[in-house]
Order: structure tokens, then sequence, then C-alpha cells
């Protein structure tokens, strides 16, 4: 009879211990046949997953009348000294549309300046002088249009794309009913050029005017919509939860929640 070494009888025991191990591993990740990985791919495909962060480069009337204009300086200043100090106000007042022109990916214009009377509401510095009014209009560049072009979709020229959600990774499930599963799942953004400027953290907003850095923290908003603190931030890992419905084809998306 053929002896069988004791350390050889240990490794088929370790070889079976852990074979049992992943066998189970296996089946926790499973319910009813429904894995995290499962759930993960339904989730990035879906299409309230895959929506984009974005923001708008129309400046509109609205934007148009609230900062394209300056207070003449003196009585004898030009339009071409008045545009670079609309301009610089315009900053304060639309920061991103700024951000968005020192990198290229849009070009702003200040058009058909007029002298007119000093709007409701503006500064009074002094009844004789005038107010500059101007037409401001953004362009979007070929290098904005590349952005759109990188995330291999239709260029579109009223809005520029900031970041896309990561993969998902699914951090729990459960069982709702026979015919419906949850899942928790957590994601970052994943921003581009341009959205990794409004991230002060950021290499690409260390590079920015310093006046432009201070207009920026001055005017946060929320780059990804809903609530909470979202403002300017690609690092925190984000929470969201997806419903399964059970039909006689598979498992389909029902509901998609983020937190």
């Amino acid at each position: 009879m053929k002896k069988i070494k004791i350390k050889d009888r240990f490794a088929n025991k370790t070889l079976t211990f852990l074979t049992l191990t992943t066998l189970l591993t296996v089946s926790c990740s499973l319910i009813g046949g429904f894995s995290r990985n499962t759930a993960a791919g339904l989730i990035e495909k879906d299409k309230r997953y895959t929506v984009i962060s974005k923001m708008p480069i129309d400046i509109g009337g609205r934007i148009a009348n609230a900062g394209a204009g300056i207070a003449q300086k003196s009585a004898d200043e030009t339009l071409e000294q008045a545009i670079p100090r609309a301009k610089e106000d315009f900053m304060h007042r639309q920061p991103k549309l700024l951000v968005a022109e020192q990198l290229g990916f849009i070009k702003l214009y200040f058009e058909n300046g007029e002298l007119g009377k000093r709007p409701m509401g503006a500064p009074r510095f002094d009844d004789d002088l005038k107010h500059w009014f101007f037409d401001a209009r953004a362009e979007i560049t070929d290098t904005g249009r590349q952005l759109w072009k990188d995330l291999n979709l239709p260029v579109d020229e009223e809005y520029l794309p900031l970041a896309v959600r990561g993969t998902p990774s699914v951090t729990g499930m459960k069982d709702e009913n026979e015919s419906m599963k949850s899942a928790d799942f957590t994601y970052t953004w994943e921003a581009n050029k341009l959205g990794k400027a409004f991230d002060s953290n950021s290499s690409e907003y260390k590079k920015l005017p310093q006046d432009l850095q201070e207009a920026l923290k001055k005017n946060q908003y929320n780059l990804f919509g809903g609530g909470g603190n979202n403002m300017m931030d690609f690092r925190t890992a984000r929470k969201g939860r997806a419903f399964f419905q059970k039909f006689d084809d598979g498992w389909r998306m029902s509901n998609l929640a983020f937190f």
C-alpha cells in the first residue's frame, strides 16, 4: 500500500477546503441565480445611469441682461475699453463660461456695444454716465466639439459634457418579493478636462487664473443635479439603489434612484 505523506494529505484537505469556500462564495453572491455582476451590468447599461453631466453654453437673454453690461467708467470711454471691463464683470456672474473659454472649449463674444440709460438696480456712480449694453453670445469651438466625439456622442452645440458615471459597484442585494430584487451600489463621476477644472483639488483648477478660481469659489453650483453636497466633487463615492423585475425572458431594471 502506498503511503501518503502528511503534507500531501494536508495539501489535499486544503484544496478541498478552498474549493468548498469558492463554491460557497459564489452561491452567496447569487440570489436566485441573479448575481451582483448581473445587477451591475444592467445598471450600467440603463439610460438613466448613462445620463452625462453637462453645462449649458447658451448665454440667452436672461444671463445677457443680467451680466453682459457694465457702467460707463468715464464720459470718454471707448467701446474697446469697455469690453474687457464688461467681460471681467461677467466673470463674477458666470465663471463657468469663462473657464470653458479659458480652456478653449467655447468662444465668448461681446458685440454691438451701445450706450444707454442706466438700468434699474445697476450701481450708481455718476448720474451723468451711461451704461454699456452688449449682445453677448458663446459658440462651441472644435476643441469643445471633441469632448462630445470622445464620448462617441453627437455634438450638442448648446452644451459641453463634464463627466460620466463610472462602473457601478454593487454592495448588497435583497429579495423584495418572489419576482423583484433590489441592489445597493456605489459609483463615482469620471470627469473630462473641463469637468476637472471645477474641482478645486485638481491640477486643471490650480492652473486657472487666481481671480477666476476665486470667482468659482463664490459661485459654486451643482454639477450633477439633485440635492446634497455634490458641487465640484468627483472623488466622493456616491450611492444608488436599483430595482429589478423578473419577466418570462429574464430580469429587467424597473427603477433606479440616486442618493
